[in-house]
């Protein structure tokens, strides 16, 4: 078996240089291992929701008492409430008797 020890040093080389091109291959690059790191870190808008911003309705009842006595106004012009005020700010008019 002369040829199979002839064999040995090619295949330990040949498995050298695998693992070496493979263990290469693997790590990142700094750039791109920082540019994740800060990504990971960084906050996005889709990771949390702001309940400053939606409107449940759980305080119309204090216009309501609290204006009992007086009849709610219709708005003349609907059109500024409707396209130009935000959510709250209509939530708050509705609240105070205000309809558009």
């Amino acid at each position: 078996m002369p040829g199979r020890s002839q064999h040995g040093p090619h295949f330990l080389c040949l498995a050298l240089l695998l693992l070496a091109t493979t263990g290469c291959s693997l790590v990142e690059s700094p750039k791109s291992a920082s540019r994740r790191f800060t990504r990971m870190f960084t906050p996005n808008g889709r990771d949390w929701s702001d309940p400053a911003h939606e409107d449940h309705g759980e305080w119309d009842f204090v216009g309501d008492e609290g204006r009992s006595e007086f009849a709610r106004e219709k708005d003349p012009d609907p059109w500024y409430g409707k396209h130009l005020m935000s959510d709250k700010a209509r939530s708050i008019e509705r609240n105070l008797g205000i309809d558009y």
